[in-house]
């Protein structure tokens, strides 16, 4: 039961799925390929009896609940006042990293995905647990950064967790960032590495 559990988490995990909102089974159609019905169905009653899902009244799907969203779909976890985590494009891994360094030089505990996720370790879950238990986000939203749907999720995920939100612009603008446009940030014409970390030193330190 529990791989069918699994793959239907990391089916929500991928998908814009809220809280409250239908599930319908049909939406399992691809796991039926690699279980049965009957497992499927199983694995969705048993989650529904954790009060994860919920089954709605006209049964035409499940919808998620708060408890499912926040201790089966997002791991917990413990704020650290001094976690930073930092979203970047990976183009820009160069960047993030020398900002890392430069952080950690002065007592910050940060987390990169490129360098901090073990290649064992499930890579949502880690990333969804570090923004849970960092207090600052920081956004090095460049032009490689603007559109892609994981950095867009993870400034997302900032907001809804009402994380502090940095935001250093390179060669970009507040235009390029909905809601976030109105956290703080500081605008940059293009990479000026030791402007930025210090931008972001006086802001954290």
């Amino acid at each position: 039961m529990f791989p069918v559990i699994n793959r239907i988490r990391d089916f929500l995990m991928d998908s814009d799925r809220d809280i409250g909102v239908l599930v319908d089974t049909t939406s399992f159609k691809h796991i039926n390929t690699e279980f049965s019905d009957e497992e499927v169905t199983y694995a969705l009653r048993y989650l529904d009896g954790k009060n994860y899902f919920k089954l709605r009244s006209d049964r035409a799907g499940y919808v998620i609940t708060p408890e499912g969203y926040e201790r089966w779909l997002f791991p917990e976890g413990h704020i650290n006042p001094k976690s930073v985590f930092v979203s970047y494009a990976i183009k820009d891994k160069k960047l993030a990293g020398n900002l890392k360094v430069e952080l950690e030089k002065n007592g910050l505990k940060v987390f990169l995905a490129h360098e901090d996720i073990e290649p064992t370790e499930k890579w949502r879950d880690r990333i969804i647990s570090d923004l849970k238990s960092s207090r600052t986000f920081i956004a090095l939203r460049t032009k490689n950064y603007c559109g892609r749907p994981y950095t867009e999720q993870e400034c997302g995920f900032a907001l809804a967790l009402n994380k502090r939100i940095l935001t250093i612009f390179i060669g970009t603008s507040t235009d390029d960032m909905g809601f976030c446009s109105e956290f703080q940030g500081e605008k940059f014409e293009e990479v000026e590495e030791q402007k930025i970390f210090e931008f972001c030193k006086k802001q954290l330190i």
